[in-house]
């Protein structure tokens, strides 16, 4: 079964992953990863935004029977792919991620089980339209696992079609 603890894990083994892409050339991490697309520096700070604002904004919220109500996603994103391309140096945006994300993680930890299937509302909706679950903590979690891994996706076929190859490290060798 795929507890609570198994959800905050695979959440925070992300930040493993960052880890491995502190390698990149700097021409690299700035040049968009297609056309029309963000560069991996925009979409670490994507990442670390959305951490933030869970953190500070929605995650206090979710209680049972909350209505809450969320940025507009498109808001948030612009101020992070600003804030990337602002002259913010790759090792800063780095730490920025790191950290925001330990935070996280140490705020998930403080959580009960109760309270992360405490079931709310949120934008006006009960169920989450991608997982048809209803809204709590847990689901939220996971489809920003899914998020980072949609990313991660985006990022492996850029490095890969400019050569670079990544030494990721991953915690599923590593008891719990």
């Amino acid at each position: 079964m795929y507890t609570t603890e198994d959800l905050i894990n695979d959440f925070e083994s992300f930040n493993l992953y960052i880890g491995s892409l502190k390698t990149i050339e700097e021409t690299l991490f700035f040049e968009p990863i297609a056309e029309g697309k963000w560069s991996i520096a925009e979409i670490i700070s994507h990442i670390s935004f959305w951490d933030r604002y869970i953190r500070e904004e929605t995650l206090p919220q979710m209680k049972l029977n909350a209505v809450i109500k969320s940025i507009d996603f498109e808001t948030l994103n612009k101020q992070a792919a600003q804030y990337a391309l602002s002259g913010v140096s790759q090792q800063l945006l780095f730490q920025q991620k790191l950290e925001e994300r330990t935070r996280l993680i140490s705020e998930l930890r403080k959580r009960d089980e109760e309270e992360f299937f405490a079931k709310f509302t949120l934008n006006g909706e009960e169920v989450d339209r991608y997982s048809g679950y209803p809204h709590s903590i847990f689901n939220y979690i996971a489809g920003f696992i899914w998020h980072d891994n949609h990313h991660k996706q985006q990022i492996n076929g850029f490095l890969k079609e400019k050569g670079v190859e990544l030494r990721v490290y991953d915690n599923s060798n590593i008891e719990k």
